[in-house]
């Protein structure tokens, strides 16, 4: 039992890092001076060859990890999961999502993975009308059928996988689940939109009224 829930939160984690690595905004249209100190190069080839393997082995593995934790092989497949997914948001980025569950941790200490899931459909479906074709991509990685739907159904097909495999294993759906107030949000959209390196690293940059709306349908 303890092992799929270090799976769960750790799985999701990865799942959010492939996700964020490869749709966030591209290297070439990062608003960064080329001498600016900046954290991440955004999106590019690279980083987004090891997000889709993650994204891949995700799908295939978390949900039998979590409720197998001695499944060896689900677990290696998470595991290489977990580093591609690393690597991939170390050479691209991390962005809204992030941005979002780091206040909401350290208000409520959640873990890290299970903000992280609890934000990323509701991110997905923002970023939506900027990153249609990686988010018909992830669908596809995702194993979503496909056949018939044009780019904004293909798109959103993204969005229902990840739903669907978060309520399957088990990761809250609401902020009111993990103890946050609904008179808490404006401050934590402040907060959030403050994080200015993943605001940027977001390819539909974020208004703090945007980000307000993010919380509040998550609330």
């Amino acid at each position: 039992r303890r092992g799929g829930r270090f799976v769960l939160h750790h799985g999701i984690d990865a799942r959010t890092h492939a996700i964020e690595a490869f749709t966030a905004t591209r290297f070439d249209e990062l608003e960064v001076g080329p001498d600016e100190p900046f954290p991440y190069c955004g999106k590019q080839p690279l980083g987004d060859c090891l997000a889709e393997r993650a994204i891949e082995l995700v799908g295939r593995h978390l949900e039998t990890a979590v409720r197998e934790p001695q499944n060896l092989d689900a677990r290696e497949g998470m595991s290489l999961a977990a580093l591609l997914a690393g690597l991939a948001f170390s050479n691209n980025a991390v962005a809204a999502v992030h941005g979002l569950e780091y206040p909401v941790g350290g208000l409520v200490h959640v873990s890290h993975g299970a903000g992280n899931g609890l934000f990323l459909p509701a991110v997905m479906k923002f970023i939506l009308p900027a990153r249609v074709p990686e988010l018909i991509r992830i669908a596809e990685l995702l194993g979503e059928d496909l056949v018939g739907l044009d780019g904004n159904a293909a798109a959103n097909r993204a969005i229902i996988a990840v739903e669907r495999i978060r309520r399957a294993i088990g990761i809250p759906e609401h902020l009111s689940e993990l103890g946050v107030k609904r008179d808490q949000l404006p401050e934590l959209a402040r907060k959030t939109h403050a994080i200015t390196r993943l605001m940027l690293l977001t390819p539909r940059r974020p208004s703090e009224i945007d980000l307000l709306q993010i919380l509040e349908e998550c609330f």
